[in-house]
């Protein structure tokens, strides 16, 4: 599972379900033919392709705690993303991945959202 967060790979029921488009999780370069025949869900995708740009995607992150599924992550005070798979390494470090607003540089300090309750 380490290796896996590591590499950036999605996996299907944590980075990848029907809240994500394939652009986000970075599917489009290895999963995705925009030069075969119809398939259901296509227009969305080819749309996004051809006019758009995802508004979040998904990276690899160190954070330091292990989060729940889907905690919210914070940047000057706004909720900018969420954590889908986090473990902690051998070293004591925590690895995770998320989908965070494209629009964060990737050096910014991101921080777990204070938890409700």
């Amino acid at each position: 599972e380490r290796l896996r967060i590591e590499a950036g790979t999605p996996r299907w029921g944590r980075e990848i379900d029907d809240r994500v488009l394939p652009a986000e999780a970075g599917l489009e370069k290895t999963h995705i033919s925009f030069d075969k025949g119809c398939y259901p869900g296509q227009e969305p995708v080819a749309r996004l392709h051809y006019r758009g740009h995802p508004n979040r995607a998904l990276r690899v992150l160190r954070l330091d705690e292990v989060p729940d599924y889907d905690a919210e992550l914070v940047h000057d005070g706004k909720v900018v993303g969420r954590v889908t798979s986090a473990v902690r390494a051998g070293d004591g470090s925590v690895v995770a991945l998320a989908y965070v607003r494209v629009e964060v540089p990737d050096d910014a300090p991101l921080a777990l959202a204070a938890r409700a309750g």
